[in-house]
């Protein structure tokens, strides 16, 4: 019966020393993602963003740009970049290439995702709220 306790104790130990071993970093944040600027007369769009994120961690951001352009069609790019994270925030450059129509002057949609993921662990990552950017000249 003791034998059996003590590896019990010590199956039950082993297996919290791996959950917390595995344990996700501390939380990533994406803010100030600025409005943007066209480039190529709309071709596509640039601006930047703040991502605060733990040192050693491999971070991923994924933003997508949408507008409503002329006659109801919708203009459209995306911007993808991964990186490994130094600590604390960076500002960094989205830049979108339009994909189906020109970008014009005026509201657009970001939308977008980050993850943050350890050598051995992916977390879910976050899905970022729509937000309304002002795409100008």
């Amino acid at each position: 019966m003791r034998r059996t306790t003590r590896a019990v104790t010590a199956a039950a130990f082993a297996a919290g020393v791996g959950l917390v071993a595995a344990a996700p970093a501390q939380a990533m944040e994406i803010y100030d993602i600025s409005n943007a600027t066209r480039l190529a007369e709309g071709a596509a769009v640039e601006g930047t963003y703040t991502v605060s994120c733990t040192a050693g961690t491999n971070i991923f951001v994924s933003l997508n740009v949408t507008q409503r352009v002329s006659e109801g069609r919708i203009a459209n790019g995306s911007y993808f970049k991964q990186w490994v994270c130094e600590g604390g925030e960076v500002e960094l450059d989205y830049q979108a290439v339009a994909f189906n129509m020109a970008f014009d002057e005026g509201p657009a949609v970001l939308s977008g995702f980050i993850q943050e993921c350890q050598t051995e662990f992916c977390g879910t990552g976050t899905n970022l709220p729509l937000q309304v950017i002002e795409i100008t000249d």
